[in-house]
């Protein structure tokens, strides 16, 4: 038992602790271009702010150089003047498979299935202890310094070793980027042997400022090739209460099959605003209206489906249709730089190269896309997406002076035209500087490149070998 005066000794310092808290100051951004993207917002407030708690919840943000004078945190508050810079909140990739970040440029002539059949179908097998970690560890840094706040890891089970494969989550957690981990089962274990690995994963989930980890999901492998895994697949998320992704209609050569293959999916008791589909490029008007009434969602992954030559979704469709419409990264290996700004950009063009005119879709529309449309696509929106009071302080300052992208006649039209991640200074999580000019504090990023190197080349030796 403790004795008293120890007792006091606690106390007492657990009480300077929580007054030193208290206390804590906030931190006021202002001067800049604020892009709070909440809906509603058809323009960014071209001097506003941003008030950010110690503690990393936004407190205000939009117009005027600063909230009311009754707003909390605000009397006290350190000053930080962003005159010429946009504020704007951390893009969100709805769809990635980070450790392909070790594999960019594989497969250049190859679509979907030639280019899975240069990575995974070759190295998959091979990978040994570690790189899982090193190869994830690279590709959440690539996008944290390309300003991808938070990440949808659809992850991989590749080896069939499970060590190896949680790997990935373990790396993530040790890192400042927020995260959804879609979760995968192999089909050859039980129902027991599912939930007992998912469980203490499931039990870290407790989203906070200064922690990465969101949500869990479900990357859902089976559609499509084997019902019963399926319908196993579904149940097991309905048991979690998990939010469902999968792969469907991405390459053009096997649309037959893949919409052939859609009543296993449409009646699978699991078509709702928790499941969402990863390029979903080629459906019919038929399977469109289905998904669109059931609530589902699709990610969009320019880079990815212009490289891999998948096609080029009609995004305005869907979103006429009643669609809901997120934005990813995908993988390194096909999309190969993890930059928001070329993202947006490419997809834009590309439905305007399409269309032939410049209508439909506009800058904040885009913005919007990569942002809160993908947080409520991935049903984390009450956490991330957006520059609204209560949310954490996730947030961009992209300096469109360096390098010089001329006059702002138009800011959201200069950061989606003319903006690339060289014009991003800082990333801020849960308002903690996690970036500034492309370094991350407390992160060798020569050293995670290095270690990358070092494991492919061993990994390619192993390959190699008879």
């Amino acid at each position: 038992m403790c004795s008293l005066p120890l007792l006091f000794r606690t106390s007492f310092f657990a009480l300077l602790l929580v007054v030193s808290l208290r206390a804590a100051p906030a931190t006021l951004y202002t001067g800049g271009v604020v892009f709070t993207l909440a809906d509603g917002e058809t323009t960014p407030a071209t001097s506003g702010h941003l008030l950010v708690s110690a503690e990393g919840i936004i407190l205000s943000a939009g117009p005027g150089a600063e909230p009311a004078p009754s707003t909390p945190g605000l009397a006290d508050a350190v000053r930080v003047d962003l005159a010429g810079k946009f504020i704007l909140p951390g893009f969100i990739s709805g769809h990635s498979h980070l450790w392909q970040s070790a594999f960019r440029g594989i497969a250049p002539d190859g679509e979907l299935w030639p280019w899975l059949n240069a990575l995974h179908f070759t190295y998959g097998k091979h990978f040994a202890a570690g790189d899982f970690a090193a190869y994830t560890r690279h590709g959440s840094c690539d996008q944290l310094i390309h300003g991808v706040t938070t990440t949808f890891n659809h992850s991989q089970f590749l080896g069939k070793n499970f060590d190896f494969y949680i790997e990935q989550f373990d790396a993530q957690l040790a890192l400042p980027q927020r995260f959804v981990f879609a979760w995968v089962n192999l089909a050859t274990d039980d129902d027991a042997t599912w939930d007992a690995r998912i469980a203490p994963r499931l039990a870290l989930v407790a989203p906070a400022p200064d922690k990465p980890l969101l949500a869990l999901a479900l990357n859902a492998v089976a559609a499509g090739r084997d019902a019963e895994f399926f319908k196993r697949e579904m149940a097991f998320a309905a048991r979690h209460d998990l939010r469902t992704q999968l792969h469907y209609l991405e390459p053009s050569e096997t649309v037959v099959k893949d919409r052939a293959n859609w009543p296993i999916i449409r009646d699978s008791g699991r078509l709702d605003a928790g499941m969402s589909f990863a390029h979903f490029i080629h459906p019919d008007p038929a399977i469109l209206k289905d998904a669109a009434t059931a609530g589902a969602a699709m990610i969009w992954n320019p880079l990815s489906n212009g490289r891999l030559g998948s096609g080029l979704p009609d995004i305005e469709g869907y979103l006429a249709a009643g669609l809901k419409v997120g934005m990813g990264e995908d993988g390194q290996a096909s999309a190969d730089i993890s930059d928001p700004f070329e993202n947006m950009r490419l997809g834009l063009y590309a439905l305007r190269m399409r269309r032939q005119n410049a209508k439909g879709l506009q800058p904040m529309d885009m913005l919007r896309l990569h942002t809160l449309s993908t947080a409520r696509v991935l049903g984390v929106e009450r956490w991330v997406g957006s520059l609204e009071p209560g949310k954490f302080a996730d947030f961009l300052v992209v300096d469109p002076s360096s390098p010089g992208t001329g006059p702002v006649w138009d800011p959201a039209a200069t950061v989606l035209f003319a903006c690339s991640a060289q014009n991003l200074r800082q990333v801020f999580i849960g308002g903690r500087e996690v970036v500034r000019d492309r370094k991350i504090p407390g992160v060798d990023l020569a050293a995670v490149e290095a270690e990358v190197i070092t494991r492919v080349a061993a990994l390619r030796i192993r390959t190699a070998k008879p």
